[in-house]
């Protein structure tokens, strides 16, 4: 029997070194009881004054004696759970090195061992998901200044282009640069309620026959060829539907050439878009839907015509993928729409 436990203390020993968080258990005075590899490896790589395991020492002291807030921040929560005010005390902190940002989290939690109050203390080291949070925020930002300047910088003179367009009635191109002024006014509505929603309020019934040509009219082509093989209605917001395909066709024509065969088709659970182009890698496909990303090596693309197409599906619940076609071009598929009437194909 008495092996038994001396195993079960081995490897609990063995466990407590294994654990790549810091850890420190303590009396109740904050006396240092026991300190894993991680805990005396990480003092000893940055510095610390207090060396080896620190088995001993007063780790209240030590952080009383820093002039750090987050020493002092450490002190008051461990005092709060060793006085029995709190079963346990978390916060996060930043953690520095000279050559890199660094940010952990520590926790403290009491508990009861051979009829004694202890207390462990960890340090998680949580510089990943901070940075991603950070990373997140600063997204967030730039997307906010992006939707100022489309609402107030380029709203203004676009709204002074139209007014004038109106007065040039005796012109041939009047017309058509009216109508180019008016989907350029659509299109930043349209972004700018993708910028500040992530949800749509109201659908509508759409059919997507008629989306589909509107589209292929705001897209500048005189080889390409549109081919519909539909005749569904689906719950849509007509304007960013049509944003979503004109954003579709406009890549066919880019990455498969003017002569593009493009096909708007639906399916049981959406539709789809296809063409008959060189199509898109396998190792391409997931990653062509990421901010930024383009195959245009001069500098002419922006890499956000994909991105707009995935905000508008995932505006309205839809699933978007990439996949080949038929002939052997590159396909994206929307599933998840809802469907109001599909006769035919």
């Amino acid at each position: 029997m008495s092996d038994d436990l001396g195993t079960s203390d081995r490897l609990a020993a063995a466990v407590f070194d294994e654990i790549p968080d810091q850890l420190a258990v303590l009396d109740s005075d904050g006396t240092i009881l026991a300190t894993n590899r991680s805990w005396r490896e990480f003092g000893l790589d940055n510095g610390f004054e207090v060396g080896g395991d620190m088995v001993g020492v007063d780790y209240l002291d030590v952080c009383r004696r820093s002039d750090d807030e987050t020493a002092t921040a450490a002190v008051e929560g461990i005092e709060a759970v060793v006085d029995g005010g709190m079963t346990e005390f978390s916060f996060e902190y930043p953690c520095h090195s000279p050559d890199k940002q660094r940010w952990f989290r520590m926790r403290v939690t009491a508990f009861t061992f051979d009829e004694e109050e202890r207390v462990l203390v960890s340090h998680t080291d949580i510089t990943d998901r901070h940075l991603a949070e950070q990373e997140v925020s600063d997204r967030n930002d730039t997307l906010e200044l992006v939707a100022g300047i489309l609402s107030h910088d380029l709203q203004n003179p676009l709204s002074v282009a139209l007014a004038r367009s109106e007065m040039v009635e005796d012109d041939a191109h009047a017309p058509v640069i009216e109508r180019s002024l008016e989907r350029m006014k659509d299109i930043i509505d349209d972004a700018l309620l993708i910028a500040r929603k992530s949800d749509l309020d109201t659908l509508e019934p759409v059919d997507l026959e008629t989306c589909g040509w509107a589209a292929w009219s705001h897209v500048t082509t005189d080889a390409g060829t549109l081919h519909v093989e539909s005749d569904a209605t689906i719950m849509a917001d007509a304007s960013l539907l049509t944003q979503l395909l004109e954003n579709l066709f406009r890549n066919a024509l880019d990455h498969a050439g003017p002569d593009v065969t493009v096909t708007l088709s639906h399916h049981e659970d959406g539709f789809a878009v296809s063409d008959d182009g060189p199509g898109v890698p396998p190792d391409e496909r997931e990653q062509i839907l990421e901010d930024g990303f383009t195959t245009d090596k001069q500098g002419g693309g922006t890499g956000l015509g994909l991105t707009i197409v995935q905000r508008v599906a995932e505006a309205h619940g839809w699933e978007l993928q990439v996949g080949q076609s038929p002939d052997g071009g590159a396909m994206f598929t929307l599933t998840g729409v809802a469907r109001v009437a599909a006769t035919g194909t």
